[in-house]
């Protein structure tokens, strides 16, 4: 392999698929919603199912961000201790918010829930994880 594509990862495994599960206090059996609002993730992690099991054990992550934005971005993140969902919906959530803001892009985050989070590994061992939102 040339110098050129030594770190060009692929394929992507896909190892996981996260969901974000809320008691929803608003009806009377307090029945489950499949996804968290992100612009609303403050008040729905209170609700949050399972939020603290740590689901990515490993340290470091990538988090892909393509939609809603018109120019796709990448962040890196770290933790100590691995991800637990609270974790990384927090984490999420302070993204989109400061994505929000920025002049090159126009977006609420009160429009989009976060359903899932897709876990890939790469050939060298990195996790990559790309969003499933509804809006």
């Amino acid at each position: 392999m040339s110098a050129e594509f030594k770190d060009y990862q692929t394929p992507k495994n896909l190892v996981n698929i996260i969901t974000f599960n809320v008691t929803d206090t608003k009806s009377l059996d307090g029945g489950i919603v499949p996804w968290v609002n992100i612009g609303h993730a403050n008040e729905e992690i209170l609700n949050l199912v399972d939020a603290d099991e740590i689901v990515i054990p490993e340290h470091d992550i990538t988090i892909s961000i393509d939609y809603p934005l018109q120019n796709p971005e990448t962040f890196q993140f770290y933790s100590s201790i691995g991800f637990s969902r609270k974790l990384l919906l927090i984490e999420i959530r302070e993204k989109f918010l400061e994505l929000s803001t920025r002049t090159d892009e126009s977006f609420d985050s009160n429009a989009f829930d976060l359903v899932a989070l897709d876990v890939y590994k790469t050939d060298a061992g990195k996790i990559e994880i790309t969003l499933d939102l509804d809006a």
